[in-house]
């Protein structure tokens, strides 16, 4: 059971982006990777204000799996990049006299992660349950 509980952890880590966010004049720098250091590479991206519901930028990342965009008033962006098998990243990046912070918690990075954790605990404790009270 342990055995099959880390080959769980090890394949939800294969599925992670990592990102960076950098400042380059009046522009934001994102730069989307994998954990193994391969770049996120041609894959679609949307920018926008909190505010606005139409993109304030659309298009796909660069060879190095970078998107720039410059913001043209401060506040709260969102990006989100996606690839056609799935992965991708939804980030809320605020802006601040031209300077980027990235807003993220813990649970914002590993939400499926510990999703996934909280169903297996659950089905185990429905099975616990079950083999208790009817002595299987």
């Amino acid at each position: 059971m342990w055995l099959l509980t880390l080959l769980f952890f090890s394949l939800s880590f294969a599925h992670d982006l990592e990102y960076q966010i950098s400042r380059e004049g009046k522009c934001v720098v994102v730069h989307f990777y994998f954990p193994d250091g391969t770049a996120f590479s041609y894959e679609k991206y949307e920018v926008r204000e909190e505010k606005d519901k139409l993109p304030f930028q659309t298009g796909r990342t660069d060879a190095l799996g970078r998107l720039v965009f410059c913001p043209n008033r401060d506040g709260v962006w969102f990006v989100k990049v996606s690839s056609e098998d799935g992965h991708g990243a939804e980030l809320k990046i605020e802006v601040k006299d031209g300077l980027a912070v990235k807003k993220a918690s813990f649970f914002e990075k590993y939400r499926e992660l510990l999703a996934g954790i909280g169903y297996v605990l659950g089905i185990f404790g429905l099975l616990e349950i079950i083999f208790r009270r009817f002595r299987l």
